[in-house]
């Protein structure tokens, strides 16, 4: 089924380079969310989608139970968020007086230099 789908989102896209670009942005980086991963003893939450999911489900959920994590259908909580770590497919969420007791600063550290994502402090 993915061949017939390749054609027309090829030839959607094509057509859309002459629309603004945070439009062509939006259709290519379309990474709806799918489950998260919350290791509350660490003081980190996890959101993964669509892209994220092309490891395959049980991949992503047997890492989060080896981390000692909740695998669920459900949001990270936005309540006490020190910031967010945005990586292909995944954003993973930092939480203050864990066993790791981020701050924003060990926070972005940890965002930039183990997961070479981009953060963003709340």
């Amino acid at each position: 089924m993915r061949s017939l789908w390749t054609p027309f989102v090829c030839l959607t896209l094509a057509a859309c380079e002459a629309q603004p670009p945070d439009m062509v942005a939006s259709l290519r980086t379309d990474n709806r969310f799918r489950a998260s991963c919350a290791t509350v003893a660490l003081g980190v939450c996890t959101e993964y989608g669509d892209e994220a999911f092309a490891l395959g489900e049980a991949r992503l959920k047997a890492g989060c139970d080896d981390a000692k994590g909740v695998w669920g259908p459900a949001r990270c909580p936005t309540s006490r968020q020190l910031g967010a770590c945005t990586t292909a497919g995944r954003t993973r969420f930092y939480y203050p007086g864990a066993a790791l007791d981020f701050s924003s600063t060990t926070a972005a550290r940890d965002c930039v230099e183990l997961y070479q994502g981009v953060f963003r402090a709340r």
